[in-house]
């Protein structure tokens, strides 16, 4: 019963986006911001209707290749084995969709929101708590940091990802700190140092041949 209480409410959260699009659909403009650059200026519009509902209907659709990929995972039982990680892997992409419509509809009904400092932190936040969990991810094909040497190697992966996860907790501060200062090279590092330097690591400890 708790189960199927939880699977509703996960799937309330994820068209949640739709019902809040719905409630404001007539307050919005024709042509609505959809992008903005790095300072929150606007770079990028769409219509009413697809801002309102199309976005969230990508989102969703994200959300079902998530569930599917880890319902279809042939390394499902370590994926299960890390609850953490696979709540957090389902929930997330939820929390964008939901964050990211709301703040795209407060953009325009308010103009003095500034929805770049919300997702900039929002995005550091996040990936800050992913690399408290990266650690106790299980080797899969879905949730983690898939290399040709950590799918390979338990003990590659183990390391891979111990390392990684004090990494992405330095990126995520990092991320988070850019959005409260003019140094927005700060992302561009953070994003390198997540991306980077775990899988340098990785095929480092491959190369020295003891993983």
């Amino acid at each position: 019963m708790k189960n199927k209480i939880g699977k509703y409410l996960y799937w309330l959260a994820a068209v949640f986006p739709f019902l809040l699009s719905a409630a404001f659909y007539s307050r919005l403009p024709e042509t609505m911001p959809t992008h903005w650059d790095i300072q929150g200026n606007p770079n990028g519009y769409s219509s009413r209707f697809f801002a309102a509902f199309g976005l969230p209907a990508i989102l969703l659709i994200c959300t079902v290749f998530v569930n599917f990929s880890i319902s279809a995972d042939p390394k499902k039982q370590n994926i299960d084995r890390s609850p953490q990680m696979k709540l957090i892997s389902r929930w997330l992409i939820v929390i964008v969709a939901n964050v990211t419509q709301a703040s795209v509809i407060a953009k325009v009904l308010y103009k003095d929101f500034n929805i770049s400092v919300l997702i900039t932190v929002l995005v550091g936040i996040v990936i800050a708590v992913l690399g408290n969990y990266l650690p106790k991810c299980k080797p899969n094909y879905t949730v983690g940091i898939k290399l040709p040497w950590t799918l390979a190697s338990e003990e590659n992966w183990r390391k891979t990802h111990r390392f990684a996860g004090f990494v992405w907790i330095l990126g995520g501060i990092m991320i988070a700190a850019s959005a409260f200062t003019p140094y927005k090279w700060l992302m561009l590092a953070a994003v390198v140092l997540l991306s980077v330097i775990p899988a340098i690591y990785s095929y480092y400890l491959y190369r020295k041949g003891n993983v």
